[in-house]
């Protein structure tokens, strides 16, 4: 069995990614299963998928902790404790990662023992669909490759599937960016893992409680602030300040209150609680707040 995780960000297509990847086993010919893990977050929020891939019937349910190929389709996750996508990997496991860093500087810095490999995925989706934010095809293509029992055939017809059926026009396009990526990788060769042995457990029977002991009760203050929803972003704002006339629009449309003002009535980004809307920099008037792709490690 092939244990296979992606991780990314919520509106990139990890979970679109992933039915894509168990649809393409399924029609190579292979038993499959596939299913996100995330919770209420919005767009931008790590969110991480799963698929499997066997000869036999996946008998395997939950998450996988120790997977044989990791995808992770945004580099900026990295940095990431919370997200934490290289977690669980090992010697045997098989790393891939969207980044316009050379392979060796990542490997220095991630000081990974496991195979790395690395594409621009960001680019080539921009080359194709015109859009850099939606990787569900790009990733999904790549771990299809690097798992080496798919087809090409059959991850055409998945892609077709998959996107047809959540009503994408852009079929084609999609479907050239499948083939560019599946030709510029290879398959990875993958250490062999001992299967585990799966026993059934016992049969816990649950007690209805009273409603007034089951109700959740939230006794504490709010703590929202404390949450640094700044690592959801992928994309970073920055005032022009040489040109900003303070007309401080960006400040009265920022939806979660990340902008303030300084001492001198200049706006101010809390980057540690943006996340990347950029409805800043679409409607500031002077077009004076720049964007700017965050990368997941230094070069």
């Amino acid at each position: 069995m092939y244990r296979i995780r992606l991780h990314g960000r919520g509106g990139q297509g990890i979970k679109t990614a992933s039915q894509i990847l168990g649809t393409a086993a399924f029609y190579s010919g292979y038993q499959a299963q596939d299913f996100p893990l995330y919770g209420a977050e919005r767009r931008g929020a790590p969110i991480v998928a799963f698929t499997r891939i066997s000869e036999k019937p996946v008998l395997e349910r939950g998450p996988i902790s120790s997977p044989d190929i990791i995808l992770v389709g945004d580099e900026t996750l990295l940095d990431d404790p919370q997200a934490a996508p290289l977690c669980g990997a090992d010697e045997s496991t098989a790393v891939f990662i969207n980044s316009t860093l050379e392979t060796s500087v990542l490997q220095q810095q991630l000081h990974l023992s496991s195979s790395l490999l690395k594409l621009n995925l960001t680019e080539l989706c921009i080359q194709h669909l015109n859009k850099g934010t939606v990787l569900s095809t790009a990733l999904a293509a790549a771990g299809a490759r690097l798992v080496g029992m798919i087809t090409l055939e059959a991850l055409l017809k998945a892609v077709d599937a998959e996107l047809s059926q959540q009503g994408i026009g852009s079929i084609q396009e999609n479907l050239n960016l499948t083939k560019e990526i599946f030709q510029n990788l290879f398959p990875v060769v993958l250490k062999p893992r001992k299967e585990k042995t799966i026993s059934p457990s016992e049969i816990i029977l649950m007690e209805q409680a009273n409603i007034e002991e089951a109700a959740p009760i939230i006794l504490s203050p709010g703590n929202m602030i404390l949450r640094k929803t700044g690592n959801w972003r992928v994309q970073r704002p920055e005032i022009d300040y040489e040109h900003c006339n303070h007309c401080l629009i960006c400040y009265a449309r920022c939806p979660d209150g990340a902008i303030s003002l300084g001492p001198d009535d200049k706006p101010e980004i809390d980057y540690d609680h943006c996340k990347g809307c950029l409805i800043c920099a679409q409607e500031c008037p002077g077009h004076f707040i720049n964007t700017v792709r965050e990368a997941g490690v230094e070069s």
